[in-house]
């Protein structure tokens, strides 16, 4: 039930020729800031974004550490930095590694903005999901400039957010859980709002033509 050492952040040179080559981004080059400067990342890597001039990776990091030893006898959430997920950086040749988030809370899918900074879902708000039967964090929209500082809360939103992208007109997009005016199978619907959080709405509508859906 957690993330395991061994892997890592490939590019797929000539991907569509004859001749494909996989190039590692990440295990041979140390890390240049943060908690982790100097190493060389050795755990579970998850969700690369690519900068708008394709010079630069975000990408999520876990050191793997395991903390449900017993699972699932023990299950109740006590992160570390050890264990949680941070944000990094590197650039496109593999130079410029770099730690931009760290602390025992996970920070998640991490996206470019046009303005410049970051935005990311992150467990750092507080307060726990519903329907789990066990105490289980939630996280939301959160944004930071592109060298981790000013990490700012986009969202109160009581539950979880997902995967913010970016769409043509500068907006946010990403997936809330919501249970306002739903039915019971429509709760996880597309979202978007300004860069900033301003204006969050659900871009269906509250309700579906279709209850089975």
């Amino acid at each position: 039930m957690h993330a395991k050492p061994g892997g890592g952040l490939f590019v797929l040179e000539r991907a569509f020729s004859d001749s494909p080559e996989v190039r590692d981004l990440t295990g041979y080059n140390t890390c240049g800031k943060g908690r982790l400067q100097g190493k060389v990342l050795d755990g579970g890597f998850l969700a690369p974004d690519l900068s708008f001039d394709a010079k630069r990776i975000l990408f999520c990091f876990t050191e793997a550490e395991n903390i449900y030893p017993n699972w699932p006898e023990e299950c109740e959430p006590h992160w570390t930095p050890e264990s949680a997920f941070h944000i990094f950086a590197v650039n496109a040749d593999g130079t410029g590694l770099v730690q931009l988030t760290d602390g025992p809370a996970n920070d998640l899918h991490p996206c470019f903005l046009p303005n410049g900074r970051i935005v990311f879902i992150s467990e750092r708000r507080g307060g726990f999901g519903r329907c789990h039967g066990r105490p289980v964090p939630s996280y939301t929209l959160h944004s930071m400039y592109d060298d981790g500082s000013d990490i700012t809360l986009l969202s109160a939103h009581e539950t979880n957010e997902w995967n913010p992208s970016v769409d043509n007109a500068g907006m946010i997009v990403f997936t809330r859980w919501d249970y306002v005016d739903r039915g019971h199978n429509q709760a996880h619907h597309p979202w978007n709002c300004y860069p900033d959080g301003r204006d969050a709405r659900a871009i269906q509508g509250n309700w579906s033509s279709d209850e089975s859906s």
